[in-house]
């Protein structure tokens, strides 16, 4: 059995414990909660993607990127020339 008399240190070390023991459970906690609500959040925006897929037409999706001219943009195109 670990010897836990600390005597005269005693009323220093013992609030000291279960501050921190308190603070390491509120983080944990607060972690908890945190994943759970943007699991949820997830779940909800993956539904509402299945339901906007649902009434879209498919269609190819082609990103846009910021820099390049739009002819650029599709897929395939390079903005730059190949060299011959």
């Amino acid at each position: 059995m670990p010897d836990l008399d600390m005597s005269p240190y005693a009323a220093f070390v013992w609030p000291a414990w279960t501050i921190s023991a308190l603070a390491l459970t509120a983080v944990v906690a607060r972690a908890v909660m945190t994943a759970r609500r943007w699991k949820t959040e997830l779940a909800r925006l993956e539904a509402d993607r299945d339901v906007d897929a649902d009434l879209n037409s498919p269609r190819a999706q082609v990103g846009q990127s910021p820099i390049a001219p739009e002819s650029c943009a599709q897929v395939g195109r390079s903005p730059v020339a190949p060299k011959q």
